[in-house]
Formats: structure tokens, sequence, C-alpha cells
């Protein structure tokens, strides 16, 4: 690991120029970036749960991965693509998580993977295996190549991308499931190469149209059905054309595709209904957890592109919600579909038109199909890489929040930045400067669009910041030294929110959702189920659940809400236990509730949540205590309101 962060001091301004000009921050800076406090914790807990145990996620997992074939079974789907797809997922998040905790196997195995790929070209200079008839696995292994690059500056992997991608046709391009892709690594080896060819094909294959989110259907005013997951990678594509071309049309393109799913398909938790299609804003939906990543890192590049923070804001509210709320905090088990509202999570609870009574809203660690398997090691080891970026003004940005280090160059002179919060469970960030010598830089850091007021402090003292309103990156600018403090103070106020079309309310409070978590029951799923086709954990620690309510949960948020507070237990906060932990989370909201009818379908499935005009009251008032809903399993976040 000290040959990899060494290298990377020296190219950390070189990084720069890798991205073309129109954007406001560019990512790339895994390798310098160190999680710490809650967030180190929940990253070792991934390192001990799926990531590091493939074998417990049965089949494909339990192979070589991308350094080898992988063999084939009878269970599988015909096509040949299916297991590279999920292993390429895998790989990424596994080599990331390797990165940023120093796992030196999960280094290894992540980069003899790209080894293998690279080492085995077919005789046109194409990489993957030359059974698959598909280029969408490669769309997916190409970010493992891109973290790689990033940490080690291999420029064999950019040699090797480019010709790729110069093997392609526009017909290679425009037919076959999603290989329109491709555009997303093309521009970027494109920005490192400055091969203007690539940029040409990218163009091109765009604007020739004929994949679901195209440019003609992106400016009808249709309501767009598409899969869940076809959507957050198509999204990407005009923003990422943006970037690298600066055509305004790309950008507007780019924000009317995603005003359009915030309109017709976002749910409270911050990501959209995906079961596996988009289906509207009913908060009974859930969504799928391969879009807890794919979203997060395509709102990822709006957020380079355009340097606003909203889409910081959207990324952190689905991670810290719907991404935690996924998993069980021991990370050794997943949900296919996730909800806001969940009362039972069992192997025949699954309430969406699709696969209806079936597992896929079980935590188990292995699933029907195995994507989400492999794409939920991606999002965490994403969202870390992505804390800190680089601006457009030479310095350096806090893009967003969680307990953290990192380390760069400005010139000859070395920073260090240490990121001493507790957030999202506390407003306050003080960060801690480090350099060799003093710098004059620009020290750029966000105001969440939540947030109902700001302090920021340099060493104590007020500082003058222009712009420094909620929803806006601020810079500080000025000469930093060892010893200096940036200490910035959000205000975070607890808030009732109805959800759309009359279907309730809820309550947040910065960047977290609050749930009531239905106490529960957990019983081992021992049952052989006929859809998962004989795959089970390899693993006995990894285990498949039915978690049952072992308790009430039919309750209705009460009309007067005055008084509204978040309970903080700081001495619970600062004692280091894992605050997404449901026994030991620091914040608790008390709310007045009324008992009404709200039974479970057929006594098995989730029940739909009572509507406006619905609600038939069955007992008295009472409190219960609200928690943030990454802490919980079985949970209601949405409300009914009396």
């Amino acid at each position: 690991m000290i040959k990899r962060i060494l290298f990377l001091a020296g190219v950390i301004l070189a990084s720069l120029s890798t991205n073309a000009q129109n954007t406001k921050f560019s990512e790339g800076m895994i390798g310098n970036i160190k999680p710490e406090g809650w967030l180190l914790e929940c990253l070792h807990r991934q390192q001990t749960g799926l990531t590091g145990h493939p074998e417990a996620l049965s089949y494909p997992y339990n192979t070589c991965l991308w350094a080898g074939y992988i063999p084939r079974i009878k269970q599988q789907f015909d096509s040949e693509w299916w297991r590279y797809e999920q292993t390429a997922y895998f790989t990424d998040g596994m080599l990331r998580l390797g990165y940023l905790i120093n796992d030196e196997d999960m280094i290894r195995r992540g980069e003899d993977g790209v080894k293998y790929t690279m080492d085995h070209v077919q005789s046109n200079g194409r990489l993957g295996d030359y059974r698959l008839e598909s280029l969408w696995p490669m769309c997916v292994f190409f970010r493992a190549m891109k973290a790689e690059y990033e940490v080690t500056g291999n420029k064999a992997i950019v040699d090797a991308l480019e010709k790729n991608y110069l093997s392609l046709s526009l017909n290679d391009l425009v037919e076959g499931h999603r290989h329109i892709l491709n555009i997303e690594g093309m521009l970027w080896t494109y920005g490192i190469t400055k091969n203007e060819k690539l940029l040409q094909m990218a163009e091109e294959a765009f604007n020739h149209g004929g994949f679901p989110l195209d440019a003609k259907q992106i400016s009808t005013e249709e309501y767009i059905h598409m899969h869940g997951v076809t959507y957050s990678e198509q999204l990407k594509l005009p923003i990422m054309l943006y970037i690298y071309t600066g055509k305004g049309e790309y950008l507007d393109l780019a924000i009317k595709a995603q005003r359009q799913l915030e309109r017709n398909h976002m749910l409270p938790d911050g990501l959209f209904t995906s079961a596996e299609h988009t289906l509207g804003n009913d908060i009974d939906i859930a969504h799928e957890t391969c879009n807890i990543t794919d979203y997060t890192w395509t709102l990822g590049y709006f957020l380079e592109a355009t340097g606003e923070a909203e889409w910081a804001d959207r990324i952190e509210r689905v991670i810290f919600n719907a991404g935690l709320g996924s998993v069980t905090k021991d990370f050794k088990s997943l949900q296919y579909f996730s909800s806001v509202n969940q009362i039972i999570c069992t192997g025949s609870s699954d309430n969406n038109e699709f696969k209806r009574g079936s597992t896929w809203m079980a935590y188990r660690p292995t699933h029907e199909t195995e994507c989400c398997a492999g794409n939920v090691s991606r999002y965490m080891p994403n969202f870390t890489s992505r804390l800190w970026m680089h601006s457009d003004k030479g310095g350096i940005v806090a893009a967003m929040y969680a307990p953290s280090k990192v380390d760069f160059k400005v010139g000859d002179v070395d920073v260090n930045i240490v990121e001493d919060t507790y957030y999202p469970f506390d407003g306050e960030i003080n960060f801690h400067f480090t350099t060799s010598h003093p710098i004059e830089m620009p020290f750029t850091f966000r105001i969440p669009g939540w947030a109902k007021g700001c302090k920021i402090m340099k060493n104590g003292k007020a500082a003058s910041v222009e712009g420094a309103e909620s929803g806006k990156f601020v810079t500080l600018a000025g000469t930093f030294r060892t010893g200096d403090v940036v200490t910035v103070k959000f205000t975070m106020t607890p808030q009732i929110v109805e959800a759309k079309d009359g279907q309730g309310r809820y309550v947040e409070c910065g960047p977290l959702l609050y749930s009531f978590a239905i106490p529960e029951n957990w019983e081992e799923d021992t049952e052989i189920h006929k859809n998962l086709n004989g795959k089970a954990s390899e693993n006995p620690d990894f285990k498949c659940w039915n978690i049952t309510p072992a308790g009430k949960w039919n309750y209705a948020l009460d009309k007067e809400m005055k008084g509204l507070k978040l309970k903080v237990d700081r001495k619970l906060l600062k004692s280091g236990v894992y605050p997404f932990d449901p026994q030991s989370t620091p914040l608790s909201i008390q709310v007045p509730v009324t008992e009404i009818e709200w039974p479970l379908i057929d006594g098995k499935r989730n029940p739909d949540t009572p509507k406006a005009g619905e609600v038939k009251v069955t007992g008295g008032k009472t409190k219960v205590k609200l928690v943030p809903y990454g802490a919980t399993q079985l949970r209601v976040t949405v409300f009914p309101s009396l």
C-alpha cells in the first residue's frame, strides 16, 4: 500500500487534466481518502460481511470472479453475460473497499481480475471473455479498472481501454442490451488520451438513439415506465457528454430526465420505485437495491458537472436511508427489494406485483437473481471515494460529509485534512489542517439544502464566507497552516413532511428520515425455496432470515404535532458505538400516534398503507419513538394521517 499512496501523491494535480474542462469538481481521490469513525466501522462490517465472504453469496461469487473463466451452471440464464455482470459489480466494490481500508487480499483479488482481463485481450483489441455476446459486463468492469488507475496510475489500463473502445462500431454501441453504456468508459478514456475519435464515437452513438432513455424519450412529456437499473445507468450519459463537450443541450437533457424521475417515481428516502420497473410514487412499491448503487453513482456525475449542492444532498439521502436500510447491520444479509414501509420481511412477504409472495424482500445473502448481491458491495465505497473532490478553482472540496481524512498536494506542499464529525447524527463538522508549509488555497464545502442555519468559524472566530446560504457550495479562501481548524455548524430541525398524493406523513431531520422500528422476531429461514434454483450460502455464519413483527405497528400520526424535538444522547454519540445499530443509535424523536386498522395481507404479506380518508381508528393515543431509517429492518416511515 505504501507504494500506491506515494505514487498517488505525485498525480493529484495531474488528475485534474483527466476530466474535460466542463466540471466544477473532479473525483479520482480514492487513494487519498481514509474513512474514520462510524464510516470506518461500516466499511469494516462490509469487509467481514458480504464483500469479504463471496462464498456466502453462492454462485457466481464463489468463482474466480474476473481472474479467469467463470464456469457455467444449469441454473444460470441462457446468456453468457449474466454471471460476468454480477461479478463485475462485486469486483468493483471489493477493490474499492480494499483500497479504502488497506485490505491487501481484496486489493489482490480485484487487481488480479484487471490483470487477467488485460492479459487476455481478443484479437481485435476487445476486452472481456470472447464467449460474451454482450458488451454490457465490460461497462461495469470498466469501473474497477478506473479505480485501479486512480490509485496506481497504471497507464496500461488506459491503453487497453482505448483499444477496446476503438474496436467497437456504431452498431455495436446502439444494438444490444445496454451496449450504449460503453459511452461512460469511452468518455473517461478520452479525458485522459484526448483521442478525438473516442469523443466522436460517443456523440454519434448517443445521438443515433434507439435505446430506452435516449434524447427522443427524454424530450417527451410522457410518463416513463422503464426498468429501474436501465434508467439509473442511462441517466448518466447526457451529463457525461456535457462534461466532455460543454454542449448545453446535453446538460438540459440530463436535468430534464432527472426531473421526470423526481416528479413521477421518487420515494421519500431519495430513491425511486423500481420493482423492477419505475412504477410511480406509491410508497408501498419497493425499490431495487441495485439502484441504491447505480443511481447514486450517476448523481456523482451530476455533482461533478454542476458543482451544485442538490446532488450531494440527494446522494446522502439515498445512502443514509435507503442504502443502510436495505442490509442487516452486520452486512451479512441484504434485500433485493426494500421499501420505506416494511412490516414483514420473509420468504413469502414480497407485496410487489413482480414476484409477489416470494423471497425478494427478505434479508438473505442469496437471492433468486444475483445482481443486487454484487452491487450492494459498491455503494458505501463509492460514497466514501467521493467524499472529497478537486475543485476547478485549484483547491479541495468537502463534497459530502462523514468522518474521514484526506492527504493531497498543492504544488510541492503536502496537505492533510481530518474531518472530525458525527455527521449525519450531528450538524457540527471540524476540519483540522496539517501542512508541510503554509499554503494559500481555496477550501470549498457544502451547506446542505435542509440546513436551517449555518455557522462558520476558523480557529474559533467567525469567518465571513461569500454566498453562505442553504443549498450552496461555498469557498473559504486564505492561507492554511498546521493547527488551523475550520468549523461549520448546521442547524438540524425536525419537520413533518406530507407524502405525495395524500399518502401520509413522515419525519425528517437533516439528511435522515425517521422511522418507527417495529419490534422484531427473527427466525432463520431454512426452507429450500424453489425459485433459488438450489443456491444456498456456503458459509453458515451468513443466514437467511424471516423477520416478523413482534409488536404493534398499526399507528397513524396525530394531527397535532407541536413541539417536535430531536433527542440526542451525546454520551452515546461519543462512545464509539456504531450509530446505525438499532440498540445504540444516539438519535430519537417522540411522536404522538393513534392505533388504527392496518393488518397484514393474508397474514403474511406487507399491507398497503391506508390513504387519506381510509384510516379507521381502532384504539387509543400513545407516543412512539422514531429512530433513523438506516438503523431499522422492519419499519414504518410514512405514517397514515388522521
